[in-house]
């Protein structure tokens, strides 16, 4: 069989209309037992007094301290089965997460971060998710929404309260049900699946894919010729002028 490998790009600023970018993207790539992995993640903060930025940079950091400690750790000592890395992904969000919510009690305020992680290794993807920054999988010519948005909209959508189209100029599309630090217990959403060739992945927040809406997500992601740093910056210059309401990031991987 062919050999993988994984391209990423990515970008990340404060948008049209914000003075600080609160979001924080990780990007990482490399080799572990000779396959190719890579760590992708999107974390957009939440709270007043810069304390977003706080928590989505504690995020960051602590994934990156993640990714050469404890992960490339557990795959060199044999532990490489999806449940291993499941249980791995899921101690880290659990304790990113107390140290978020004990900071909030200890400061008396309420910030948070969503996150949206995306683990390639070998030949599978890891999904965790938690708010309403989401992963989207380009597989032929079909982009597909791979995670749900925790957030109030989606459940109506869930429970038929709301179409689809009714949900995204709703204001509850903005109500998160979950994101990092809001409660004492984490519920994020896992998945797994298979890695095909010439898949492409996107991971990104909410500012990127509200102003742009699925149809034009889809045309920019299938445009051709363009590296995946190249892809990502021009989703971003898809947004008119002036429309980037929030905080835009975006981090697109291409497996060849």
């Amino acid at each position: 069989m062919g050999r993988f490998t994984y391209s990423c790009g990515a970008i990340s600023d404060a948008g049209d209309r914000r003075e600080e970018n609160q979001d924080r993207i990780l990007v990482l790539t490399g080799e572990i037992k000779k396959r190719p992995c890579a760590l992708l993640v999107v974390a957009d903060g939440m709270g007043g007094l810069s304390f977003g930025a706080q928590v989505s940079s504690y995020i960051a950091e602590q994934f990156n301290r993640w990714w050469y400690d404890d992960f490339s750790t557990m795959i060199h000592n044999g532990m490489e089965q999806a449940g291993d890395i499941r249980e791995l992904l899921e101690q880290e969000i659990w304790d990113i997460n107390q140290a978020v919510f004990q900071f909030n009690n200890r400061m008396e305020c309420r910030s948070g971060s969503t996150l949206s992680l995306l683990l390639l290794y070998g030949r599978r993807y890891y999904i965790e998710n938690m708010g309403d920054s989401r992963i989207y999988r380009l597989r032929g010519r079909r982009l597909r929404q791979l995670t749900i948005d925790q957030s109030l909209a989606a459940k109506m959508v869930e429970s038929h309260c709301m179409t689809e189209d009714e949900a995204s100029h709703s204001p509850a599309k903005n109500k998160l049900t979950m994101c990092m630090g809001m409660f004492a217990v984490p519920q994020a959403g896992y998945q797994t699946g298979q890695v095909l060739k010439k898949d492409c992945f996107l991971v990104c927040s909410d500012g990127l894919y509200n102003p742009l809406g699925q149809p034009k997500l889809e045309e920019g992601m299938r445009i051709k010729g363009k590296s995946p740093g190249e892809r990502a910056e021009y989703l971003r210059q898809m947004i008119g002028a002036g429309e980037a309401k929030d905080n835009v990031s975006a981090i697109v991987a291409e497996i060849s």
